[in-house]
């Protein structure tokens, strides 16, 4: 962590102060029957929380903890050029290919590709992770999902 840590750590706390403070003046309700800034309200609390430890953290950090490549970096510019071309693939075949197929490449590319994960890792989070987003977009959002190639599955 470093300076650049603290300074967005700071950001985000004092936005958060600002959301709090705005979401209390819309009132909180109670428990039971919320108002309209509860849950505003309860996420800038944690939110702020998170963000004060990122700014603490960022003090006691120490400069042989800098990251040791340099964000322009021909390696990471490649990374992330990469990353850019597998997000476009990623909305040009959703419809052709479908939600599942396509999420489950995705995550196959960004961690086997990518961040290096061995084989094995990347499979498991890669269904793991598209599993959760089918269940939590089509089944409790009730959003339709492209279906693509495995339309006939009738999931």
């Amino acid at each position: 962590m470093g300076k650049s840590d603290g300074v967005s750590g700071s950001f985000w706390f004092l936005f958060c102060l600002f959301i709090i403070y705005e979401s209390y003046r819309l009132g909180l309700g109670t428990m039971y029957q919320p108002g309209p800034g509860f849950l505003f309200f309860w996420t800038g609390i944690v939110v702020a929380i998170m963000a004060l430890i990122v700014v603490l953290q960022s003090f006691r950090a120490q400069a042989a903890e800098e990251v040791q490549e340099a964000p322009t970096g021909k390696r990471t510019t490649t990374k992330v050029i990469l990353v850019i071309v597998a997000l476009f693939l990623y909305a040009v075949l959703m419809e052709w290919l479908g939600f599942f197929i396509v999420t489950f490449l995705l995550f196959m590319f960004l961690l086997a590709v990518i961040e290096k994960k061995k084989w094995w890792f990347a499979v498991l989070v890669s269904a793991a992770v598209t599993l959760f987003a089918y269940l939590v977009f089509e089944t409790a959002l009730q959003s339709q999902l492209p279906k693509g190639i495995l339309e006939f599955l009738r999931f």
